[in-house]
């Protein structure tokens, strides 16, 4: 019963939030459109989840064993239980109940980015009166990922908080620590990223922040840095920074490349880890419906590569300090999390976190290809008028 419940007040707070972002440029139709996408993804998932192990369940059962809420504050899975405690014992929801509340999170990530995006990038329709700011969005690996009690919904929306309050820092200062700490809380090591995709981004902008906010920003990042670099240390079991040898994560490298979707990368290359977790699953590796779908957005998302690849280089030194954060951060994060994506349904859940960042690339390229191509028809039609 509290499941139909759970929906209608989802669906009320749905209601008054389309009615809040009207004043971003952004259709209430199309938050419509990508609260009912993420719902009905959702559903997907849950029914996915039913006939497989998941690690909702998990998290589920350990909240209903615990007895105190703050016994439960740690880092990483703990979090989530922490999280999830608050409506499993506070609230006494039941499972499918806490599952769209979780979903509900992921569906805001999405949608906070969806809102940055707007607001830092101007595009033309293409289709169905939607430009690729909206398209993208609706992809589905970003909504499946992010629909359930875990860590991907939680973590997507820290990384939008953050990124949403980075857009406008001076201004933003609550989403921007609030976004901070849930990123933090739930992976230490992609915090620990953020903070150096800033340092690296504030420090090569060229424009957009003047200098001495410039080194201020660079200043409190290095502190950051530095503070919680020991802690991301002790998180990934390992004696220095270089995370990426420590025992724990070689071991669960191992261990997912024996899933039966296991890809072994560990004798890949650099290049070969990169292309696995960014473009495949691919048709070739076809193992389930989903992974089927998946090679559908991988085989776009080469086509998004290509794009970026071909305006980005000469539009390179006009991108302010908060699109080369983004950049940064998709490259940084993505090489971390490649590490550890032995195996193909890993690697879609993971890939969900970093791909929004991706969106952001893609579009600022394609903002500059609009910039040629009305240049390009403007005096098309000016030499064939004069002619």
């Amino acid at each position: 019963m509290d499941i139909f419940i759970v929906i209608l007040l989802l669906i009320t707070l749905n209601y008054f939030i389309t009615r809040i972002v009207t004043r971003f440029n952004v259709s209430e139709n199309y938050v419509w459109t990508l609260f009912c996408i993420h719902f009905l993804l959702t559903i997907t998932y849950m029914i996915s989840a039913a006939y497989s192990a998941s690690d909702s369940v998990a998290y589920y059962k350990k909240a209903i064993d615990s007895e105190t809420w703050l016994d439960l504050f740690g880092t990483s899975t703990t979090f989530i239980t922490f999280l999830g405690w608050i409506f499993i014992k506070g609230l006494g929801l039941s499972y499918y109940a806490v599952m769209l509340v979780f979903s509900f999170f992921g569906y805001l990530a999405a949608l906070l980015f969806y809102i940055t995006i707007k607001e830092n990038i101007s595009l033309k329709p293409v289709w169905q009166g939607m430009a690729y700011t909206e398209i993208v969005f609706l992809l589905p690996n970003l909504h499946y990922w992010s629909s359930s009690l875990g860590k991907g919904s939680v973590i997507m929306l820290g990384l939008a908080l953050f990124i949403y309050g980075l857009s406008r820092f001076n201004r933003r200062f609550i989403p921007l620590l609030l976004g901070g700490f849930l990123t933090y809380m739930v992976r230490p090591h992609m915090f620990l990223t953020m903070i150096l995709s800033i340092m690296l981004g504030v420090f090569l902008a060229s424009s957009g922040i003047k200098w001495y906010v410039r080194w201020m920003m660079f200043l409190i990042a290095a502190v950051v840095f530095y503070f919680i670099s020991d802690s991301v240390v002790e998180f990934a079991e390992t004696d220095s920074l270089n995370i990426l040898n420590s025992d724990n994560l070689l071991h669960r490298v191992e261990e997912l490349g024996k899933a039966g979707s296991g890809v072994d990368i560990q004798n890949y290359n650099l290049f070969m880890k990169m292309f696995t977790f960014w473009f495949r699953p691919l048709f070739f590796d076809g193992f389930s419906a989903i992974s089927l779908i998946a090679s559908f957005e991988n085989l776009f998302y080469l086509f998004m590569v290509t794009i970026i690849i071909r305006e980005s280089f000469n539009s390179w030194g006009k991108w302010n300090g908060w699109f080369k954060i983004c950049f940064f951060f998709f490259l940084f994060g993505s090489f971390i999390l490649a590490q550890v994506s032995g195996n193909l349904g890993i690697a879609m859940r993971q890939k969900a976190q970093v791909m929004p960042f991706f969106f952001i690339i893609f579009c600022k390229a394609m903002s500059y290809r609009s910039v040629i191509t009305d240049y390009i028809d403007t005096h098309g039609r000016k030499m064939l008028t004069t002619r």
